[in-house]
């Protein structure tokens, strides 16, 4: 299993707008990729390292936790 990491993506889709190790960190790279106006979410997860993932387009989090909804008024 992977390092707890944190990712951010558009609400109701994947996590594919950011990673980053820390929440403040995948907040601030989260806001430089989209509209400032934009609510998205952001969730801490670790994903399997399992060999029959290799080569999927997306590896699934395995574990999660601390799943937030963040708005632009939610501080980074």
């Amino acid at each position: 299993m992977t390092p707890w990491a944190w990712w951010a993506g558009h609400i109701g889709e994947d996590y594919e707008i950011a990673e980053a190790s820390s929440r403040d960190a995948v907040i601030q790279a989260a806001r430089r990729e989209i509209a400032p106006s934009e609510t998205f979410q952001i969730i801490e997860a670790r994903s399997s390292t399992d060999r029959h993932f290799d080569g999927a387009d997306v590896i699934p989090f395995v574990r999660t936790r601390n799943h937030e909804i963040i708005t632009p008024e939610t501080p980074a």
